[in-house]
């Protein structure tokens, strides 16, 4: 299927779509662990961008890749991406995509890893609210984890951003 088919879908109730390699991947809303997990991103990284003015937050925004949509939990465009609003999705990948990780496939979750960073991403962040912990992946090939006890830093796309990584998962 190619990306202009599947933009022709209608949209099902309570199933968010993807489109990986031309094939459409529906995934069942997540449940309240990841919403709680996602929702306390939302608060860190606002405020931080809220600080600093350096992009946008956006929640489950699809982006067009040469053959695929992507739609990751949350995402962060620096404002030298940012254009005017259409009604078009973005094209290219977002330059942060953050994955928090309820029901996924690892397989399908490495595959969507590589599609954000092949087309421009500069981090992937997939977020393990089983695990307590938070793995950066950048665009160089590098990936750091970080535990519930460590600060989460990622310079090469958010200079001088940090949080515990515990505030990720409070309330859980």
């Amino acid at each position: 299927m190619t990306v202009e088919e599947f933009l022709k879908l209608p949209e099902v109730e309570g199933e968010k779509m993807e489109l990986i390699h031309g094939e459409v991947v529906s995934m069942a809303y997540a449940g309240f662990v990841h919403e709680t997990v996602k929702s306390n991103l939302i608060d860190i990284v606002a405020a931080w961008l809220r600080q600093h003015r350096i992009g946008r937050l956006y929640a489950e925004t699809t982006y067009r890749l040469v053959g695929d949509a992507l739609a990751p939990d949350l995402s962060v465009l620096r404002n030298e991406r940012l254009t005017p609003v259409t009604k078009d999705l973005p094209l290219g990948a977002p330059d942060l995509a953050i994955e928090v990780v309820s029901s996924e496939t690892a397989a399908r979750l490495r595959t969507k890893i590589g599609l954000y960073l092949e087309h421009g991403c500069k981090a992937v962040w997939v977020v393990y609210p089983e695990a307590r912990l938070v793995e950066t992946h950048d665009a160089n090939g590098q990936v750091r984890i970080f535990k519930q006890d460590q600060i989460l830093e990622d310079p090469g796309v958010l200079p001088g951003f940090s949080t515990p990584v515990s505030a990720v998962f409070e309330g859980l």
